[in-house]
């Protein structure tokens, strides 16, 4: 193992101009604990540089996902994605829940449900006593350690804001959010905290903020970092703009800002799994031998976060997140599919064309309507419910069509529309429709859209009764569409007359119908989803939490398509490649929103709307950006199946 002498330290310190004192106390070997979070062995931790590594597990269920440990005080804190939160002396480990039952998920099918994903934790550094949590949408403070919570009111914050980061000095609370920007909360509301961070214009004076991955304040300060490079911000707490104050643009690139510290006077923090210091020019300085000692490892162990306290002062804990390129979770059979969408009507009259389009390209997997935006069903179901509704419509040959696919390796993918179905709206004297909250009758979105109620465990058992249908008849997968609620027209109106609990956040009714489906069937499950979600958190807007959809399905497919995004959005740059551009970050930022746990498969536009730069060009561009990102697929969309221009990029590649 590297060990670093004194003489190499003085080295570093006078080519960077760094305070010596200062770099010893932040990187000295014999003054630092490092703990790790480790899939394999739970909570791992070293007092000698990882020469040896013993377990700090105690009191820890066997199942667990643990994702970061915080110390404050003479505690350390350790968060999960569905067991709570635990608390522990450091001196004398004894992993114990501190967390209130308000803190789990509202499912209406488990009883005995998880917990919710610890998704923000932060403490006075005043006073370590004095905690805050965030379980996604909701907001938690405690005053003694976690032994009681008081739930904050959400007043001036949205529900449908994520929360991704939180801070806390004396009664001033900062949280983070996915897309929105810093709110400070009052006591009594939450307001915006400050102008000037990193984002992106969408159109207009829209412009949608870096998602915030970590916050340090004090009694002077806020500080920032954020998701997908872009360094740290900061301001004083009266002042109304943010400032750029650390980090460098190329060496965060694609990586997150983890954590943040201020150590006499310098700025620590955490990024792509290394510790580093600001120094005089706001660049980075790595912190070589905690870095080293992580890297070597990781050669050992899957590292989940890792955090860094110090054993003999008040040095607050630092913690890094390495980016996970783990893909042992992905289904084989899903990967490497590269589908064209067809509509019945489609199949109906060019089936042979589309099978040529496979055979002469890279094309090799087909995603077809088995049940339509407005709930006409196109195969021959036996379910009772579909002849009560009458959603039957001149059922294609899908014996014939598998067949045919089967014969030229093409895998086949049944397309399945959930929540807007105009055919259980209209049925049962519009039963299962979502209701009108002034009038009481059947509530109306935008023209054409008919929504059922996404609570309804009838709408769940019939969709998923379709599916069990068409993977029995030799579908390879079953991909569910408008997978989630309604976000067009007056949908301050919509009332869920079938919802049980007004907690429920949306994401986890999507989570619950998915988890039955995928229990009901032995085919791998897709979900369609928007495009945006690939960027931000979005899971209590319309239900589309990507995070916890990658739980529970094999592939996800957000809707990419250019033309789909603001006037303004991704304009920097050459116009011919913003289509590249936004499938690359698109994929990237998607893979890292999940941890690369199943695959991402894009739907790409094939299709002229909006796209001054229509092309072969402007398909291979997105092609190639799906590819590039490290995503291993995609769908190419084209409603009335019109490929002529995909197919003459796709005989070029």
């Amino acid at each position: 193992m590297r060990i670093f002498s004194i003489k190499n330290i003085i080295k570093a310190v006078l080519a960077t101009g760094i305070i010596l004192t200062l770099f010893i106390y932040c990187a000295s070997s014999a003054d630092l604990k490092i703990y790790l979070v480790t899939e394999e062995r739970g909570i791992i931790l070293s007092e000698n540089s990882g020469r040896s590594w013993s377990s700090f597990n105690k009191g820890l269920p066997d199942k667990i996902e643990p994702l970061r440990l915080y110390r404050a005080g003479n505690y350390l804190y350790l968060t999960t994605w569905s067991s709570g939160l635990y608390r522990s002396e450091e001196a004398s480990p004894n992993w114990v829940n501190i967390s209130s039952p308000d803190f789990k998920t509202r499912s209406i099918y488990y009883d005995d449900a998880e917990y919710r994903k610890i998704s923000a934790f932060n403490f006075d550094p005043e006073n370590p006593d004095s905690l805050v949590i965030a379980t996604k949408h909701t907001i938690y403070r405690s005053e003694n350690r976690g032994d009681t919570w008081i739930k904050l009111p959400r007043t001036g914050l949205h529900e449908r804001n994520y929360i991704t980061a939180l801070s806390v000095t004396g009664k001033r609370i900062y949280a983070g959010t996915s897309f929105n920007g810093i709110y400070e909360f009052n006591g009594s509301r939450f307001t915006h905290a400050g102008k000037n961070l990193p984002g992106e214009p969408y159109s207009g004076t829209l412009t949608f903020t870096e998602q915030v991955t970590s916050l340090f304040s004090d009694k002077k300060m806020v500080m920032a970092g954020f998701f997908f490079g872009s360094g740290i911000y900061s301001k004083n707490h009266n002042a109304k703009t943010f400032q750029y104050t650390a980090g460098s643009e190329d060496k965060v690139k694609h990586f997150s800002v983890d954590d943040i510290s201020i150590i006499n006077g310098k700025v620590c923090y955490a990024s792509g799994g290394e510790f580093f210091m600001s120094d005089e020019n706001k660049k980075p300085l790595p912190l070589d031998n905690i870095n080293f000692v992580i890297k070597n490892a990781s050669e050992r162990y899957r590292i989940v976060s890792a955090t860094v306290t110090s054993k003999s002062s008040a040095y607050p804990a630092l913690s890094a997140v390495p980016e996970r390129t783990d893909s042992s979770k992905r289904s084989e059979t899903t990967g490497g599919k590269n589908s064209i969408y067809l509509s019945v009507s489609a199949v109906r009259s060019n089936l042979n064309r589309y099978i040529k389009i496979a055979n002469e390209t890279e094309i090799n997997a087909f995603v077809i309507d088995m049940k339509d935006d407005f709930g006409n069903i196109y195969f021959p179901s036996k379910l009772k419910t579909v002849t009560e509704i009458r959603s039957q419509r001149n059922p294609v040959n899908v014996k014939h069509i598998l067949k045919t696919m089967k014969e030229n390796n093409i895998y086949s993918i049944a397309r399945i529309v959930v929540f807007k179905d105009n055919k259980m709206y209209q049925g049962y004297n519009s039963r299962y429709a979502i209701k009108n909250r002034s009038t009481g009758k059947p509530w109306k979105g935008t023209e054409h859209e008919y929504w059922v109620d996404p609570h309804s465990e009838f709408v769940h058992d019939y969709n998923i009764g379709l599916a069990k249908e068409l993977a029995e008849m030799g579908f390879d997968e079953i991909q569910f569409d408008y997978i989630r609620f309604p976000s067009d027209g007056p949908i301050h109106l919509c009332n869920y007359t079938h919802r049980k609990d007004n907690d429920t956040y949306k994401s986890e009714i999507m989570v619950d119908f998915l988890k039955k489906a995928k229990k009901n069937l032995n085919v791998p499950v897709s979900v369609d989803i928007y495009g945006f979600n690939s960027w931000y958190h979005f899971g209590n807007w319309i239900g589309q939490d990507m995070e916890a959809l990658s739980r529970v399905v094999d592939v996800i497919s957000p809707m990419v398509y250019p033309s789909h995004f603001g006037r303004s959005f991704y304009m920097k740059g050459d116009r011919a490649g913003r289509s590249y551009r936004i499938v690359y970050d698109g994929g990237k930022r998607a893979m890292k929103l999940i941890d690369h746990s199943v695959h991402i498969r894009p739907y790409l536009q094939a299709f002229n709307l909006l796209s001054p730069t229509w092309g072969p060009g402007y398909i291979n561009n997105q092609i190639n950006a799906a590819k590039e990102s490290g995503l291993n697929g995609y769908t190419l969309w084209n409603a009335r199946g019109d490929y002529d221009t995909p197919f003459q990029a796709l005989k070029n590649k």
